[in-house]
């Protein structure tokens, strides 16, 4: 297990205010003489972004609001899911000889999300300092108690208003939700902070040792692999999944802009030997893929209120491109193989 570091202290912003006094000297020179004044430029000021993804803000209602998480199944019963493309944010996590997924939407709606699945251990430490609420269906008390201490409005399978089972689909890979109504209960309206810092528009994605790929195979949990090609034109990774496309209902690819491949100790659950969860506590390795390009670097979470900071190897922060990013939490040496 990493070892956990001190919360770091909030530095405030101080605003400096500077006077200029002019005195004007005495001079013999006609008003003719006097050197024109160049009109003043007014200020220039970056876009507002969505903290999330670090597009431009197109709707203020929508950037106001709290960020909504919800637990998706990804085992081959079921794909394909839907609303993940619609997503601000994909975790991916090792669970019980498969991988779950953890989608922070708040920038955009989905009409639909799912498969919804059961909670596990490390899911209320990736998204505390997120905020807002998170939906999922089921989990051992054990687990659930680790929910109710963070800062997070929980819906479960209990509430059949915004979490109801669809017809043509087998249990337990039957049950949806859609954002509308997630968003309506999320009753605290503070939004998140920002994941990153994102590029500005024009600006390229670069960082120390950052070299040109086009494809990247992994290894998202034991058994499980997923490959990841770059698609110049769409800006995005094309997503397979042990070697089929990894599909979405209604048609379309999973394809994030951002994939970063965060090394993160498993550890066996106390309150149920059988299920592992990543320790995102401390520090580690991490790749970074975006824009065609890998930067290698480290991730830090010095508490659970901390968002996860990447750095490159020369200890500068990672700036991504605006858009969609996914969290592989994988295990130390784990195969990672960018060409």
């Amino acid at each position: 297990m990493s070892q956990r570091r001190p919360p770091i202290a909030r530095r405030s912003l101080v605003a400096l205010v500077c006077v200029l006094a002019i005195v004007a000297a005495s001079c013999s020179k006609s008003d003719d003489d006097a050197a024109p004044v160049a009109p003043s430029t007014p200020p220039t000021t970056a876009p507002v972004t969505f903290p999330l993804t670090g597009r431009p803000i197109d709707d203020p209602a929508k950037a106001a609001r709290a960020a909504v998480s919800v637990k998706i199944d990804n085992n081959s019963a079921s794909r394909p899911q839907s609303g993940l493309e619609k997503a601000d944010v994909i975790y991916e996590e090792f669970t019980e000889g498969i991988t779950r997924f953890v989608v922070v939407f708040h920038s955009t709606d989905a009409e639909s999300i799912g498969p919804v699945r059961s909670v596990r251990p490390a899911d209320p430490v990736i998204i505390y300092p997120l905020g807002g609420l998170f939906a999922f269906s089921g989990g051992s008390p054990a687990i659930k108690a680790l929910v109710s201490g963070a800062p997070l409005k929980v819906v479960d399978e209990d509430q059949t208003d915004v979490l109801k089972r669809r017809s043509g689909r087998s249990a337990p890979h039957n049950l949806y939700t859609a954002s509308a109504g997630l968003f309506a209960k999320a009753d605290n309206p503070k939004p998140p902070p920002k994941l990153g810092d994102f590029l500005a528009p024009g600006a390229r994605f670069a960082g120390a040792g950052a070299t040109p790929i086009t494809k990247v195979n992994l290894e998202a949990a034991p058994g499980v692999t997923a490959q990841y090609d770059w698609d110049a034109a769409g800006g995005a990774w094309k997503r397979s999944t042990d070697g089929r496309p990894h599909s979405l209902e209604g048609g379309g690819q999973l394809a994030p802009n951002n994939v970063i491949v965060q090394f993160t100790p498993y550890s066996q659950f106390s309150g149920d030997r059988k299920v592992q969860y990543p320790e995102v506590l401390g520090t580690g390795e991490a790749f970074v893929f975006a824009a065609g390009m890998m930067v290698k670097g480290r991730w830090a979470k010095p508490n659970p209120n901390a968002v996860t900071a990447f750095t490159d190897s020369a200890g500068a922060p990672i700036v991504l491109p605006p858009g969609q990013t996914f969290v592989h939490l994988v295990a130390p040496g784990s195969a990672v193989n960018p060409t």
